[in-house]
């Protein structure tokens, strides 16, 4: 049986040549997902195991309350400068050297070579101080000098050049304070001779210029090297014994390990967001093996008969077709192993290109990648054959004798499964979306596509015959009708497999267009001013707002400030606002209560707040602020929720108790009568010495926020690409091996006089209604989930529905195109076939 099995295998390698392809592809981005993060994770590893080598131990400010807290430093007290002189009189201490640092990496930026700001998307910033030190600083001066005064700064070469500058030039630096001029004095490198070490870039000063440019009262840490014979644990048990309350000491191997860990909490969620498309493109590829094993067993109808007439039992025959399954799937996944490390290169490419640099480093496999590549290739691939293999068990001896295909089975059992995944489906997306997570989500997705998947037999037959009738005029658009009609189960499978790629590109299409469009009605509703002012890097300073403000032609300037708080035990992120811009250029709908109440020791709370939390006007909410002072603020209103603002508006006196003192919008308001274009020039000219401030009115604005939108959805759209590419090649495969099945058939139509054009035509047209069938079944599915996704959003405030028609008719006008390119090769292999020869085949 073993051999039977082996040569059958080998007798129809061509035939399962695309089914693996589907496999490869879907393996291929599940180890793409792999390396990618795993090359990151190592990456990050050795920087923080190079940066922190010498690093005996570390001293650091106790997080300053829970919640507050954040990874990149934010949430920890200051080291006093008193605590240098205690940690350098402990026994054991070879050299201290303190750090101030950036609370956050995108607070820092400086002007390119364009005259604007850099971004700060991508790879980090890092503004420092800069220390001299062998031991405790890899760095090295390699051009010009150290910094010694308040306006002195060191660049990294790559930062330098793509600002533009050298040593002796002078440069715009925005920082935590504000925009500043300083003076280039000199670079630096590693030792070992890199830029960068994982393509951040570097912003330092001298010590106390750093302290008061990055805002930082005292120290962010101390580092410390141990002398000789002393370790790393006993050195920190002295440092901790002689420090003051409200400092921590931990061991360089510690702070090490909680940066890496850092790192890979972050790149977790990149790894899940991947493994994601990964296992969309995995589902749709395995509706493929099961439509190709499934043709293949009705196919070889008489063959497993002859074999169960001959004595192989129905467990051998099932084995046999598993067995089979089972080397594709393995040829597969080693072959998508071997491709996943293109992908992997591929999405950092494609990452680079929406302006999410990561850092280059060799491609790291490693073991539990090469499992996971072969556990789910051959996984998928046996699971999606596996019915096919029992249905070929259940082939009677008997069919051995006569030349009849296997009758078309009832449809019933069929629609009741379908039915009852569907509902578990959308029942486990109601939960998912409601917030049971995205597991529920993820759960509910995958039951409602097969339940669609099983039910769509039932409307294949009336939607192939009723597009078939646009081309019933000629002979090979009749034939091509009815080959569609011929076997609805077929036909469906076909077909699903786009359905789940173009439901999902739907799905992400309806969503982004509802974005744009609560983007639209946020600005006319919730903006009352004549322009938007908004920071393209860092924030706006005092100074540009008063430039602003003291322009000609405008009558009132708002800024808007947020910070982290910590109110009613929950982390969150309250807006400073005067209680005079609340009707001017702030637009509220109060629901309770009146936002002209706002002042000091009051908040104004969103509606969706008030009901999750049960809280009304006068309730109140205790809080606690950046800086750890706390107070309790009263409930004055509550108003409709305005995504602009956020959940919570707080007097702007509240903002002396931000860390960050930037404006994250400036809301403009013109005087009456005054002429907006001559305004807009005036404006134009006072921001003009602000490179990172950009100056818009509402409608662009909405345009700039609504290009955001589209390149995410673009983003979406072109991984799950993917999954659609897939299931094309679903379609040809599937036509493929229709066009063996048919030989006969085909040599028949060709023996009472169809010519090779015809044929063609016919295939196409065959390929061309599955596909739109696929096509606008996808396109009704992704239309209702993306209603579903909005719905769930719109507490987020995704408030509008809208539907985007030219682009959706556009994917339907490509699926038609993708049944054409599908048919090509099918229908040039069923042109040339040999008359005689397909005649008198079996």
């Amino acid at each position: 049986m073993l051999r039977a099995t082996i040569k059958s295998l080998l007798a129809r390698k061509l035939r399962l040549l695309l089914s693996a392809t589907a496999v490869v592809l879907g393996v291929a981005f599940v180890v793409g997902a792999f390396v990618t993060t795993d090359t990151l994770g190592s990456t990050f590893e050795d920087v923080f195991s190079d940066v922190n080598e010498q690093i005996a131990v570390d001293v650091r400010g106790a997080e300053t309350t829970e919640g507050a807290a954040n990874s990149d430093g934010g949430g920890r007290n200051p080291v006093p400068e008193s605590a240098v002189a205690a940690v350098r009189a402990v026994p054991g201490v070879a050299e201290v050297q303190p750090n101030v640092a950036n609370a956050q990496f995108n607070q820092v930026s400086l002007v390119g070579k364009d005259g604007k700001a850099l971004s700060t998307n991508g790879a980090p910033f890092i503004a420092a101080n800069w220390y001299a030190s062998e031991r405790l600083n890899l760095q090295r001066v390699i051009e010009g000098r150290e910094p010694r005064g308040p306006t002195e700064v060191l660049l990294d070469p790559r930062l330098a050049e793509r600002a533009g500058v050298g040593v002796g030039d002078t440069t715009t630096v925005f920082l935590p304070t504000g925009q500043h001029r300083m003076e280039v004095v000199g670079l630096v490198r590693y030792s070992d001779g890199k830029d960068t070490l994982a393509g951040e870039s570097y912003v330092l000063f001298e010590t106390a210029a750093a302290q008061k440019l990055l805002n930082v009262d005292g120290y962010t840490n101390l580092v410390i090297a141990a002398a000789d014979g002393v370790s790393e644990q006993e050195l920190r048990d002295r440092v901790a014994a002689a420090l003051p309350p409200g400092l921590e000491a931990i061991t360089g191997t510690q702070l090490a390990d909680e940066q890496a860990s850092d790192i890979e909490e972050g790149l977790g969620f990149l790894n899940t967001f991947l493994l994601v498309f990964a296992s969309v493109a995995l589902f749709v590829g395995a509706f493929i093996i099961f439509n190709t094993f499934s043709i293949l067993v009705a196919q070889r109808t008489r063959e497993l008969a002859l074999m169960r007439a001959l004595g192989a039992s129905k467990g051998q025959v099932t084995r046999s077709v598993l067995f089979e399954a089972v080397v594709v799937g393995g040829i597969a996944s080693a072959i998508g192993l071997g491709a996943g490390i293109g992908v992997a290169i591929g999405l950092q490419a494609l990452f680079s290109a929406f302006g999410a640099g990561l850092p280059s480093a060799s491609p790291v496999l490693q073991l539990r990648t090469v499992i996971a590549a072969f556990a789910v290739g051959i996984v998928i691939t046996a699971v999606a054959a596996l019915l096919p293999a029992r249905r070929a068990a259940k082939v009677p001896p008997i069919a051995a004798m006569r030349d009849a295909a296997t009758p078309d089975r009832s449809l019933l059992r069929q629609t009741i499964g379908g039915a009852v995944l569907t509902v578990a489906g959308a029942v486990f997306m109601t939960l998912g979306l409601t917030g049971s997570g995205l597991t529920v989500l993820g759960i509910g997705t995958v039951l409602a596509f097969l339940g669609i998947a099983l039910l769509s037999p039932l409307v294949s037959k009336p939607v192939t015959g009723g597009l078939g009738l646009l081309f019933a005029r000629s002979l090979p658009g009749r034939l091509g009708r009815e080959n569609s009609l011929r076997n609805p189960r077929r036909t469906a499978s076909t077909a699903a497999a786009l359905m789940i790629g173009l439901a999902l590109v739907a799905a992400v299409g309806v969503l982004g267009s509802s974005l744009k469009d609560s983007v639209r009605a946020i600005a006319s509703t919730a903006i009352a001013a004549d322009f938007i002012i908004s920071p393209t890097a860092v924030g706006i300073d005092d100074a540009a707002y008063r430039a602003i403000e003291n322009t000609p032609g405008v009558d009132t300037v708002t800024g808007l400030r947020g910070a982290r708080a910590v109110m009613g035990g929950e982390e969150e992120f309250p807006t400073a606002v005067p209680a005079s811009a609340l009707g001017t250029t702030i637009a509220l709908t109060e629901t309770a209560g009146s936002a002209t109440d706002l002042g000091p020791g009051t908040t104004l709370i969103s509606d969706d707040v008030a009901e999750e939390r049960g809280l009304s006007v006068g309730s109140t909410i205790p809080v606690t602020w950046e800086d750890n002072t706390t107070e309790t603020l009263r409930v004055a209103a509550v108003y409709r929720a305005n995504e602009l603002l956020g959940s919570y508006l707080v007097d702007a006196s509240a903002a002396t108790h931000f860390t960050q003192q930037l404006y994250f919008a400036g809301l403009v308001k013109l005087s009456e009568g005054t002429d907006a274009a001559t305004a807009r020039s005036a404006l134009d000219q006072a921001i003009a010495p602000y490179p990172n401030i950009e100056l818009q009115d509402q409608s662009e604005f909405v345009a700039t926020a609504s290009q955001q939108i589209d390149q995410l959805v673009q983003f979406f759209q072109l991984l799950l690409a993917l999954s659609v590419g897939i299931a094309i090649l679903g379609i040809v495969n599937t036509l493929a091996l229709s066009v063996l099945e048919r030989t006969r058939e085909l040599g028949l139509l060709r023996a009472v006089g169809m010519s090779r054009r015809q044929v063609k035509r016919m295939v196409r047209v065959e390929s061309v209604l599955v596909s739109v069938f696929g096509g606008l079944l996808g396109l009704i599915v992704g239309v209702v989930f993306g209603v579903a996704l909005q719905r769930a959003l719109v507490e987020e405030g995704v408030t509008e529905l809208s539907f985007p028609v030219a682009q959706l008719a556009g994917y339907l006008v490509l699926a038609a195109v993708a049944g054409v390119l599908a048919a090509w090769v099918p229908a040039r292999r069923a042109a040339k076939l040999n008359v005689l020869q397909a005649v008198a085949a079996d």
